[in-house]
């Protein structure tokens, strides 16, 4: 039987003597099957036609899951979407989190009986009390590997993910205030996780449990959580990850889909912890990867302030947020990676002409809809709201993102020079959302020629 807890999924044979009939036994072999000739056909077996089995108990009743609390429910999701546009097609969490507990080593298609062997095994088999399943799931999720996060500050994005199972993630992130610069003349207080705005961006993979603690060291006294868009759940999280001051709070969650989700605080009120800075992103990858390699990868998001007007008694240049202001969604200030000039004059993209460039653009609003556009560039290949497996648009001047909403685009510049990056909505290019993607390398006058280019005075379309 197939047996699922604490996401992740196990196959369980019933340990009975050998009969002589394995064939028959395994099922595998009946009118005309295959045979078992790889670990891949082993896993289909089990994993009946890439998706979940359905979970049978004893006498074909709901058995061992019935004892499970409601949010320890065996999972039923098919992962259509990871065997979208892939090849070769996946085989969904199952097949990964066997492998990572190399139930198939060699591949058999009885491994489940060498797994009945072991203490735990024999405790479930029998079902002979409503914790055993528990501790089915407490045992799968103890033979995950176990890996710390990598965190990256934008524009830096973490590698890529190489291997090919499930681990549980290990996600610390820590509530702060810090009073850093806004624009160029103003400066604010932010609440934060890790002491950045936006919060680090998070790679992880379909399958894998990422164990998340966060830590409120805010002294204001206000409390903090982590709503994420890619954790399936009530809040996304934010009800088991509210932290009061000096507290800190783990929780679990296991990651059922793939994108390019934004994470953010939840807790009261909402907007005002938006707008403050508390927020991020989160890259789930598919179990097989939709996405080619490229060259370079970076992460920007795009987010808007509201403030009071500067009283500027005694030389003070810290501007005071007006939740007023955000409810008549009226920004004085929008700005890619937390700050004016954070693409610009501080960390401005930077690529060589012929490589492929990503960018994992968000929009953490709290308000405003983005127009993202790169000034002399057109995106290739745009995975439109952070949907890695569906087909990407080709040749995409500008990409509309919600609040909450993200996309993947990629580009590749040929001729050198100023790539400018914008909010379309091209007023708001005066409150701040400009950045540079700056491009070295050869003269093409076969594309691009015409003389010499001529200064701009006032433009911040260039540098």
């Amino acid at each position: 039987m197939l047996v699922s807890g604490a996401g992740l999924t196990i196959a369980l044979a019933q340990a009975a003597p050998n009969d002589g009939n394995e064939k028959e036994a395994c099922g595998c072999h009946k009118d005309g099957g295959g045979h078992h000739d790889s670990g891949n056909a082993s896993l289909q077996h089990v994993a009946s036609s890439h998706g979940e089995t359905a979970i049978d108990g004893p006498d074909g009743a709901l058995g061992w899951e019935g004892w499970l609390p409601a949010n320890q429910q065996p999972s039923s999701t098919k992962h259509p979407s990871n065997r979208a546009n892939v090849s070769p097609l996946s085989l969904s969490s199952i097949a990964a989190a066997q492998a990572s507990m190399m139930l198939f080593e060699p591949p058999d298609a009885h491994a489940g009986q060498a797994v009945a062997q072991r203490g735990v095994g024999q405790a479930i088999m029998t079902l002979s009390h409503p914790g055993a399943a528990l501790e089915l799931a407490e045992h799968a999720l103890g033979n995950l590997p176990i890996e710390e996060a990598v965190l990256t500050r934008a524009p830096k994005v973490p590698p890529p993910i190489r291997r090919s199972h499930p681990v549980l993630l290990k996600v610390f992130l820590e509530t702060t205030t810090k009073v850093m610069q806004l624009t160029n003349r103003l400066k604010y207080e932010f609440w934060t996780f890790n002491d950045v705005v936006p919060g680090p961006m998070i790679r992880a993979r379909v399958g894998d449990v990422v164990e998340l603690t966060l830590k409120n060291t805010d002294q204001t006294g206000n409390p903090h959580n982590i709503d994420c868009h890619g954790f399936e759940g009530p809040g996304g999280g934010a009800p088991i990850t509210t932290a009061q001051q000096d507290e800190s709070k783990t929780a679990r969650f296991k990651l059922l889909y793939p994108g390019l989700y934004i994470y953010h605080c939840a807790a009261a009120p909402v907007p005002a912890h938006i707008m403050n800075g508390m927020y991020g992103m989160m890259l789930v990858e598919p179990e097989y990867s939709t996405l080619p390699p490229v060259d370079r990868e970076y992460y920007v998001l795009q987010s808007e302030f509201y403030t009071e007007p500067l009283d500027s008694t005694g030389g003070n240049q810290v501007v005071e947020p007006s939740y007023p202001r955000g409810l008549d969604e009226q920004a004085d200030i929008v700005v890619f990676n937390g700050k004016e000039g954070a693409l610009t004059t501080d960390q401005p993209l930077q690529a060589k002409t012929g490589e492929h460039v990503r960018i994992y653009f968000g929009n953490a609003g709290p308000n405003l809809c983005s127009s993202f556009h790169v000034i002399g560039g057109i995106f290739e290949k745009v995975w439109r709201d952070g949907d890695l497996v569906s087909p990407p648009g080709r040749f995409i001047q500008t990409v509309l993102v919600p609040p909450g909403g993200s996309s993947v685009l990629d580009i590749h510049p040929v001729v050198p020079g100023t790539y400018t990056l914008v909010d379309h909505a091209i007023f708001r290019l005066d409150k701040g959302a400009v950045g540079y993607l700056n491009v070295t390398g050869k003269d093409r006058p076969d594309i691009y020629s015409g003389g010499i280019p001529q200064p701009c005075p006032g433009c911040k379309l260039h540098p």
